[in-house]
């Protein structure tokens, strides 16, 4: 894209046309069955096809399984699919001179970490016919989950997964920097260090850690000193401080361990479409704050909480099985 091009990359607030999902259909990470699984991503789906149109991807083995849980006012496309998070296989939609159009960034399974994924490669490529928008090809590895926009070219990221050398060993910062100017029309990227312990399929994405509410507010969680995610808040927040942003903090869910290892638990990764918040719920003191915090952000939407238990299994959370088409 050449300067003269005007970039604008939607916030998450600004008004879709449509949310994508993928029905679950890789067995192996579903450890307490797909039909749970199943289930989870239904509630999501009905919560936000209340407020806006939902497209549902899903592979011919599943079809039978969605026509069964899913409302008629959801449309299913039948597709090939690996995996089942669209938040990181979708385009990320821009608007190029008021345009929509879908950037098609390389995807690598969050760093060769599940196979095969040839499938999930061709998702946003899918996506941009099936809704007659120009795509827009990138060598580059990146995943929608890792970057959030504030709708007014500040982009914020996580060092740890954007430049882990199972993504883009041959890109430097200042290269990775350049391609997201360039592409993504932001002037300014916010780089924290780490995303919450124990997200390690991800390799420390951003939607789990810290996301903008607003172009000059970012809402992140809280924690005491016995957490092991304490110096990571703490050094994010000084951060965050030290660009003059606005700063609102969310306790942190009561810690959970699978084989000894802390599970990634977060209020952060809520979906917002239109007229709503679709917010997770663990069952844990902390979900009310998390609900109240989130509705006194967003006072004009009703606020949808969601148990996010089983989608916590399949190893992420609402937002990262969900990706708004902007209108």
């Amino acid at each position: 894209m050449t300067t003269t091009q005007k970039i604008h990359w939607p916030a998450e607030w600004e008004k879709h046309q449509a949310t994508w999902m993928a029905f679950p259909c890789r067995t192996v990470i579903w450890e307490n069955g797909l039909e749970k699984a199943y289930q989870a991503f239904a509630d999501v789906a009905h919560q936000i096809s209340e407020h806006e149109p939902l497209k549902m991807l899903v592979t011919s083995a599943q079809l039978a399984s969605a026509k069964k849980l899913l409302s008629s006012n959801i449309e299913l496309i039948e597709t090939q699919l690996d995996d089942s998070w669209t938040r990181d296989t979708a385009p990320i939609w821009i608007k190029q001179n008021g345009v929509l159009k879908g950037l098609d960034f390389d995807f690598n399974a969050w760093g060769n970490k599940f196979s095969p994924y040839s499938h999930d490669q061709a998702v946003a490529q899918f996506i941009c016919e099936h809704a007659q928008i120009e795509r827009i090809p990138h060598q580059m590895v990146l995943e929608g989950g890792s970057i959030h926009s504030n709708g007014a070219g500040i982009l914020l990221t996580t060092k740890e997964c954007l430049l882990n050398p199972n993504r883009n060993p041959n890109m430097s910062q200042s290269e990775i920097e350049h391609e997201l100017k360039q592409h993504l029309g932001v002037h300014q990227i916010i780089w924290l260090d780490n995303g919450v312990v124990g997200d390690v399929d991800t390799d420390g994405h951003i939607d789990n850690i810290a996301c903008f509410v607003d172009n000059k507010t970012i809402v992140t969680q809280s924690c005491g000193e016995e957490s092991e995610n304490f110096s990571i808040y703490q050094a994010n927040k000084s951060v965050i401080k030290g660009y003059g942003l606005n700063l609102v903090e969310i306790p942190e869910p009561s810690s959970r361990y699978t084989a000894g290892v802390r599970d990634p638990l977060s209020y952060i990764n809520f979906y917002i479409a239109n007229n709503c918040v679709i917010v997770p719920q663990f069952g844990c003191p902390q979900d009310i704050a998390a609900r109240e915090t989130l509705k006194e952000l967003f006072p004009d939407r009703t606020i949808c909480c969601v148990d996010a238990n089983e989608i916590l299994v399949g190893g992420g959370g609402i937002h990262c099985i969900t990706m708004q088409q902007p209108a």
